[in-house]
């Protein structure tokens, strides 16, 4: 288009020498997708279920994918929040950071999916990626049956729901609704001294006076004693121990295996020891319904005369419907087996290790029309058949959606020390083969899986694909998502919140071919706070634009950080 052509002709001459075509190559970029992207996020119509009224566009590369990686933030942004407001989801979930978006379109190869598109006004309604599924941990298990996996713990959390526990109800805990503290102990039973001292890690000098704001959380016993089997008797085992509380065998064994030095067997007496029947550090705690969270939600409304209230469809008469809250698990790890048994080859430390059967759906985002989207995605690959498996690492807000899909909860297990001598963990999709800290990169994995052999597909869908994108209908108050910026032989965007991402051209391809590219991502510093430890162990306490909490930096990290530095007067880099 002229105003595509118009945008290209204003780029600037690269300024790096060794790379001459690299503004040749980005004025082409420019020319495949439309000019700008103005308009507001808040305002884009919702996709329809079936995506009538929409189109799907399939970038050609990567590079097209970072063109759009504006109006992917702000789609993903809104998704998140109109996903949370129809469902009062408590607590709210987080939409994805720009670093993790641009990072999957940086690493994930081969990468390819379609973007949806409104028919009329060319905005973006929505986003799926899809990839090979790689792992890039030192040593890597598909595991659904240790407890590092998580697995065990919700497989028992469904076995408590199935034998009567209420969803969404914590007896061991309280979330207030403006009362203080005293009044929560009267309500409850429970002596206030007794609520101080359980608290008073958590919440730093609170006191039996002290009032308490809406949503506050307050334990009201000790997990460590209560989540024990207080009926546990000298002649018990876990055997017996799992007939009595209807829980499965297997998995209180994993829970429970550290507590016994001498080792826990099905048959091992307990001589009165209790066995753990909850193992909340694993537990996942998924966003709950507004409608569903007890003591907040309002009452369904009365069923009409003569009606009788049915069950999930597709029960048989006699069948009870499937209590609120059950997660669909890989129950028998027969999944899990499948999933190991699959091809792979690579090095974790280099391009990662490829699972060569099993698609992984990467990033996903939508205004109405996901199941649509994921589904026609699925089909492909199912028809296709080169890939036997989907994955996926769901966020906690969208495990439902993809459980209504046909996607189970699995498990996973890794070591991230380069030597290999770490100790095995919960699997974090993102820690790289090296790592020390998993725990930066928060919980464990939670993972979704699915044989695309025995999946049900319903359907065929039959979705519009257009060859190129269409004009985008621009509104003048609303400023332009691209948000794109053009230096030195790199394009970057500025997210507003002290991030940048470039597309970097790494080196020159032959004549006439497209140049290497990596994405490099860049916080903005707003101070240095303090620095420990001296020659390549340096590291520095850094405060970033626009970011709640610090973090501890290896100096590699602030190299070019001048005015930072200087500010701090800190002690010169190693090099």
């Amino acid at each position: 288009s002229a105003a595509a052509s118009a945008a290209a002709a204003a780029l600037p001459a690269a300024t790096t020498l060794h790379l001459p075509d690299t503004r040749v190559f980005w004025a082409a970029a420019a020319e495949r997708v439309p000019a700008a992207a103005r308009y507001d996020a808040r305002r884009v119509e919702a996709a329809a279920r079936g995506l009538e009224g929409s189109l799907l566009v399939a970038p050609h590369d990567r590079v097209e994918w970072f063109l759009a990686l504006g109006e992917l933030m702000a789609i993903g942004d809104e998704a998140t929040r109109r996903h949370a407001d129809a469902l009062a989801l408590l607590p709210r979930p987080a939409p994805m950071p720009v670093a993790y978006i641009a990072q999957r379109i940086d690493t994930d190869d081969p990468l390819w999916g379609w973007q949806v598109r409104h028919a009329a006004s060319g905005q973006l309604q929505g986003f799926v990626t899809l990839t090979r599924f790689t792992t890039w941990s030192a040593d890597f298990a598909w595991d659904s049956s240790s407890r590092e996996s998580g697995m065990p713990s919700a497989r028992l959390s469904n076995a408590r729901l199935r034998s009567g526990e209420p969803y969404g109800v914590d007896p061991l805990s309280h979330t207030t609704s403006g009362e203080g503290l005293a009044e929560v102990a009267r309500a409850r039973g429970v002596d206030v001294a007794e609520l101080v001292n359980l608290n008073k890690d958590l919440y730093p000098g609170i006191n039996s006076r002290s009032k308490l704001l809406d949503g506050t959380r307050i334990q009201l016993a000790d997990p460590a004693v209560a989540d024990l089997d207080a009926d546990c008797s000298r002649k018990d085992t876990p055997r017996t121990v799992a007939a009595r509380t209807r829980l499965p065998l297997d998995d209180l064994l994993a829970i429970n295996a550290a507590r016994f030095s001498g080792g826990l067997e099905a048959d091992t007496p307990l001589d009165g020891k209790p066995l753990l029947l909850r193992d909340r550090e694993s537990e996942v705690d998924l966003p709950i319904r507004g409608v569903e969270r007890a003591g907040g939600a309002e009452p369904p409304p009365p069923m009409p005369k003569g009606k009788k209230k049915a069950g999930k469809a597709g029960k048989g008469r006699g069948e009870a419907a499937e209590p609120a809250g059950l997660r669909q698990l890989d129950e028998d790890c027969s999944l899990t087996a499948l999933l190991a048994q699959q091809e792979r080859r690579g090095d974790p430390t280099k391009d990662g290790v490829q699972w060569t059967r099993i698609a992984e759906v990467g990033l996903l985002a939508s205004l109405g029309g996901g199941g649509t989207l994921v589904r026609y995605a699925l089909q492909r690959l199912k028809a296709e058949g080169h890939y036997h498996f989907a994955v996926c690492q769901a966020t906690l807000a969208a495990v439902g959606f993809y459980e209504r899909i046909g996607f189970r909860r699995v498990g996973a297990r890794a070591r991230y020390a380069e030597n290999r001598e770490g100790e095995w963990t919960g699997y974090r999709h993102w820690a790289e083969a090296d790592e020390r800290t998993v725990a930066e990169f928060g919980d464990t994995s939670y993972l979704m899986a699915l044989d695309l052999r025995e999946w049900s597909a319903g359907p065929a869908l039959e979705l519009p694909v257009a060859d190129e994108y269409p004009a985008v209908a621009a509104d003048a108050k609303a400023p332009d998502l691209r948000r794109m910026s053009y230096e030195g032989g790199t394009l970057a965007y500025e997210s507003g919140d002290g991030v940048v991402v470039s597309l970097v051209p790494v080196a020159d391809g032959p004549p006439g071919s497209e140049p290497e590219l990596r994405m490099d991502v860049t916080y903005e510093i707003e101070s240095i706070l303090s620095h420990r430890g001296t020659g390549r162990k340096l590291e520095y306490l850094v405060r970033w634009v626009k970011w709640p909490n610090p973090t501890w930096e290896p100096w590699t990290h602030l190299v070019g950080s001048d005015d930072a530095l200087r500010d701090y007067a800190a002690p010169p880099l190693p090099f």
